[in-house]
């Protein structure tokens, strides 16, 4: 590239005086790129030792009035006892692979520039676009993949493990006891976009998700920017307080947290990552029913240098685990004022 120090406004008899002007590049460079995962740091870690992750659910049968026992009638095998595990189910979900390649020329190595462009700053740039990959994979629509050795595995992402009617795909469907009711999203119920983000919206599906579990407990909202900017505009919330994530990388992240009082609880309202998560998009959460299971730990490899210069890799490998999908919740449109 050219760097152009010439000044036109010189006087044309004075043009040439210009010449041997010095450059001036300020040593200063700012990544303009958001590099946060709140949905990734909020999940519990645990271990994974196979390609497809497995865990069970289960349930309670419906709850009845007339479960009454008259005066000294003894318990009959004749009549057969209950099945306590007639709701029992299996649920799993496929490692993903993500790596991140990183390299510098030996000449960009040794000489000095304004931004450190070197092997160590390139590596530290290659994880931190792994953590916001790994994000938006949770984030995502996507289905699970079955790989082979041209296909590779993919994870489901929460926009179908949270899903009244989620897609078929390379795991186990989700039993229809566990599927995520209609009532606990927010979408386009009326069929032409038009209903707004109300607060009485946002506490029917605080209602809905009470159906299903029975729980007034915390909930996290992962929110979108437009998500965020309705409730703050227009919700009723308690005064702000912060909170913190673990990035998975090491480093801690710590959120503005808006506070919305509930019908069944509170719920912590945080900003999702911009470049993860569309901006009409939020996912209502309970970390305790879901989980990342990892195979492989992010890490790094160097590779043989074969002339050009020092280059290696990130990579790391998990799934996303979701325990109760009928527990949790998401918006996905909505029409704004």
């Amino acid at each position: 590239m050219a760097f152009d120090n010439t000044y036109t406004g010189l006087p044309t008899a004075d043009t040439g005086s210009n010449v041997g002007n010095r450059e001036q590049l300020l040593d200063l460079t700012t990544v303009l790129a958001p590099r946060q995962a709140p949905v990734y740091g909020m999940l519990p870690k645990q271990a994974a030792t196979a390609d497809l992750v497995e865990w069970t659910v289960d349930g309670l049968r419906d709850a009845t009035a007339d479960n009454a026992v008259a005066e000294g009638v003894d318990v009959d095998s004749a009549t057969g006892f209950d099945g306590q595990f007639t709701k029992l189910a299996r649920l799993g979900n496929r490692l993903q692979h993500f790596r991140e390649t990183f390299a510098v020329t030996k000449k960009q190595e040794i000489m000095d520039s304004v931004t450190p462009v070197r092997i160590q700053e390139a590596e530290e740039k290659a994880a931190s676009q792994v953590l916001r990959d790994i994000e938006k994979s949770i984030c995502s629509d996507n289905v699970a993949v079955t790989g082979n050795g041209s296909t590779a595995n993919e994870f489901r992402g929460l926009g179908q493990w949270i899903n009244n009617s989620p897609t078929a795909d390379g795991v186990q469907a989700v039993p229809s006891d566990f599927v995520t009711p209609s009532a606990s999203i927010i979408g386009d119920e009326s069929g032409d976009g038009a209903l707004e983000l109300t607060e009485a919206r946002f506490n029917n599906m605080l209602t809905s998700i009470f159906q299903e579990t029975g729980e007034q407990g915390d909930h996290v909202l992962v929110a979108g920017t437009s998500v965020r900017n309705e409730i703050v505009d227009g919700f009723t919330r308690v005064s702000p307080t912060a909170t913190q994530f673990n990035q998975g990388d090491g480093s801690e992240v710590n959120y503005n947290v808006e506070i919305f009082q509930g019908p069944y609880g509170i719920v912590k309202i945080i900003s999702g990552n911009p470049k993860c998560l569309d901006h009409k998009r939020a996912y209502l959460l309970d970390p305790s029913l879901l989980g990342f299971a990892e195979a492989m730990s992010m890490g790094s490899t160097m590779l043989e240098d074969q002339g050009g210069g020092p280059r290696g890799y990130i990579d790391t490998m998990g799934t996303l685990i979701c325990k109760g999908p009928n527990g949790l919740g998401k918006i996905t449109d909505f029409a704004t004022a």
